[in-house]
């Protein structure tokens, strides 16, 4: 499973919405309950937001969410969550600790490990039917592997209840042995998985095989209509096991790549099956969502506590509180605030350093139809109710916007794809990034194996919110002076995403389902329309041929002369506003490192979308005379100025050796550099680089000295002076180009 997803994570590599909790509209939140850990058959379920689907068709559970974006990873085998491979079980334990409302994991795992092996033994083959102990060990390697991710999840926090869900048969015959002698094979491993999630609290098996060819049907050898065949049995006496036919694979109906993955609609009959079997149980269960410290007046501290509904019989038993030292403090009073809103007041006068409050369940609390607090058991042998989680936490969803927001759409890839940049690394791309802030494939040279991309120097998700100002503001034509206009903009993106769309795979292809904010980044790079922008398109649909024609794809190879390309108006070298200055021009004039994303974005659609603001309409005139250099007492204002003569439409580009006049705050890009309040380090040689009317590069050097007390007028001082600069100077010259 693993090779195909890599290279597609590889080759075709959301806003985040933030709900600030607040206790009195707790109810109406999303809150995350459940976390994917896995393959790829959690990594399809959260790509398709498989869950969010039911939770938002089933009244009651409308604000539950899954999580999983970093924990749910295509391809990956159970060894490879460990610390010396990826360590994604680290993952697993962050994901836990930043959401406390999280207290169910559904887990596939294993099917990559039977069948591609582990570092200690091969994967499954037809010739281990007849050396059955090879078979057996390999099993039994695969599940200790599983065995101590599950503690490990347990360790965490003791009221996470672990939903192991097992695999479906495939829809592909292997070759070298029978379709029976293949499926039993593979429903011993589930047989053994069974026995695993048995033997430990608290873990739960969700019997599946045979689900999808009850639903879909089977084929090859026997094709037969939906519901022919056993359904899979349940908790707890799994019977029958397997369910299905195991000597036919499921029919192409039910898969998308006619191997071992599923359609989507099969995903959601699979996640449905959990929620039957086992979550629709657990999420009916009144659960603690937070405890916050609302106020502390003298010896009293006082908490409000949030549960999911309302709740009875909750008194000071069910508290306890605990300071740094662990001391036990009393809980002098229990306020019932609203059905599910209480208050709770503790004693601090002895505390020492922080306090914090926890429920301790004790079965006592229940909901008003009598179900206990976290289910069925106590905190002290089980934890179900037990929640010592004190603080505001934020739940991050991932929201899909309209195309034209691309730079939405590379957070959403960015979101989705953090946990395979270990991976891209692996392949020769690392420190590849979608991340808005850091993305810059644009521009550059393009190579697959290592995979080495060279950017222009701007961030390819800046470039991109030129179309989407131009898209979204309907005021925008600068179409007299030459530039763009919003009608332009939506013409030409709205064709070009259309046809990405089709070059993609269609709406319910691959890459726009799964690789979500893929597609919209592509368009953009064909609307920006230069030969460096479309280049990144087509050589990656170029590679995507290259990938397992079973993985169902579908990526045509993307061709300029189908896409409406802008490059006189959105390219580096175009002109969007038309007021004579490149958007790369204004764009190195305007966007500073030592702003922020926001800052740079603002910066450059103010600049790159407004005639009247151009590189040198923001110049300072200094204040006070123009000079050429010299000798200068602290505290003094200082203008340098570049002399005549100077080309109309020049750019300036200043620089210190051994300075950074950015982080001294000094405007680089004018004329005149004014350094106000001059200080014992404003000491250097200062260089412009310009034009000077000759459509060739130059360069003005200034000395400048800053002296406690400015020295008795004499040339001889000046010079000598001026010599120690200019030598020092000259050194670090020499040496920066030796190295």
């Amino acid at each position: 499973m693993r090779r195909g997803i890599i290279k597609v994570c590889c080759v075709l590599s959301l806003f985040l919405l933030i709900f600030l909790n607040t206790s009195t509209a707790f109810s109406q939140e999303e809150v995350p309950r459940i976390l994917l850990v896995g393959d790829s058959w959690t990594g399809f379920m959260w790509a398709f937001r498989t869950f969010k689907e039911i939770f938002t068709e089933t009244p009651g559970l409308e604000h539950i969410r899954e999580i999983g974006s970093k924990t749910a990873i295509m391809g990956a085998r159970a060894f490879e969550f460990y610390p010396e491979k990826y360590n994604y079980i680290q993952n697993i334990k962050d994901e836990l600790i930043k959401y406390p409302t999280i207290d169910i994991v559904v887990m596939t795992l294993g099917g990559n490990d039977f069948m591609r092996g582990t570092p200690q033994t091969p994967s499954w083959s037809c010739g281990m039917l007849s050396n059955p102990p090879q078979e057996e060990n390999m099993i039994n390697t695969i599940v200790n592997y599983i065995d101590g991710i599950i503690d490990e999840i347990l360790s965490v926090r003791p009221d996470i209840r672990v939903a192991f869900c097992g695999y479906t048969f495939a829809g592909r015959d292997r070759g070298g042995c029978s379709i029976c002698d293949q499926q039993n094979a593979f429903a011993r491993f589930e047989q053994a998985k069974k026995t695993l999630a048995d033997s430990k609290s608290r873990v739960y098996y969700v019997h599946n095989l045979g689900l999808m060819q009850y639903h879909f049907g089977t084929s090859t050898p026997t094709n037969l209509p939906p519901s022919s065949v056993p359904y899979p049995g349940s908790y707890p006496s799994y019977t029958p096991f397997p369910g299905g036919d195991p000597c036919s694979l499921v029919h192409p109906s039910g898969l998308f790549d006619g191997n071992i993955h599923l359609s989507q609609q099969g995903y959601k009959i699979l996640a449905q099956r959990c929620m039957s079997e086992f979550i629709s149980q657990w999420l009916d269960y009144p659960k603690v969502y937070k405890i916050n410290l609302v106020s502390l007046n003298g010896n009293n501290a006082v908490y409000e506590v949030v549960f999911s509904e309302p709740v009875l019989n909750v008194d000071t038993a069910d508290f306890s509180a605990k300071d740094s030292l662990s001391n036990l403090l009393p809980i002098t009073t229990v306020e019932l605030i609203s059905g599910q809103l209480y208050r709770v007041t503790v004693n601090v006068s002895t505390a020492v350093g922080e306090v914090i409050l926890g429920v301790v369940d004790n079965d006592s609390i229940t909901d008003t139809t009598s179900k206990p607090l976290g289910g069925p058991g106590t905190g002290n042998s089980e934890g179900n109710g037990d929640f010592w989680y004190n603080g505001m936490w934020e739940y991050h969803d991932y929201v899909r916007y309209p195309d034209h927001e691309i730079e939405a759409g590379m957070r959403y890839l960015h979101d989705n794809l953090s946990a395979y940049y270990v991976l891209l690394g692996e392949q020769g791309a690392e420190g590849l990034s979608f991340s808005p802030e850091e993305c810059d494939l644009n521009g550059g040279q393009i190579s697959i194996e290592p995979i080495v991309i060279s950017g222009n120097g701007m961030l390819d998700s800046l470039e991109f919110s030129l179309i989407t100002e131009c898209y979204k503001n309907s005021a925008i034509d600068f179409t007299s002076r030459g530039g763009v206009s919003h009608q332009i903009a939506v013409n030409a993106f709205n064709q070009n995403m259309e046809r990405m769309i089709y070059d993609c795979g269609g709406e319910d292809g691959v890459v726009y389902t799964i690789f979500y904010g893929l597609p919209q980044m592509l368009a953009g790079y064909m609307t920006l329309g230069n030969s460096e922008s479309t280049m990144i398109p087509t050589v990656i649909s170029i590679a995507a041929q290259a990938i397992d024609p079973s993985f169902n794809i579908h990526v045509n190879i993307i061709t300029p002369i189908y896409y409406q390309l802008l490059p006189q108006y959105f390219g580096p070298n175009g002109d969007a506003d038309g007021d004579g200055w490149t958007n790369k021009q204004e764009y190195e004039y305007f966007v500073r490192a030592n702003m922020n994303y926001d800052e740079k974005k603002q910066a450059y659609i103010n600049s790159a979308l407004n005639p009247e603001v151009y590189p040198g309409s923001d110049c300072e005139d200094c204040h006070s005379s123009s000079t050429l250099g010299g000798i200068f007492e602290v505290g003094a204002d200082i203008c340098l100025r570049v002399p005549d003569p100077v080309a109309t439409n020049s750019s300036y580009n200043w620089t210190k050796i051994n300075g950074n006049l950015i982080e001294r705050g000094l405007n680089t890009h004018c004329r005149s550099l004014w350094i106000p309040n001059a200080q014992v380090e404003d000491t250097g040689i200062y260089i412009c680089e310009y034009d000077n009317g000759q459509k060739a590069l130059s360069t003005y050097t200034f000395h400048v000295i800053v002296t406690d007390e400015l020295p008795v007028s004499s040339i001889l001082v000046y010079i000598i002076l001026i010599c120690l600069i200019t030598t020092g100077s000259l050194m670090v010259l020499r040496k920066h180009c030796n190295t």
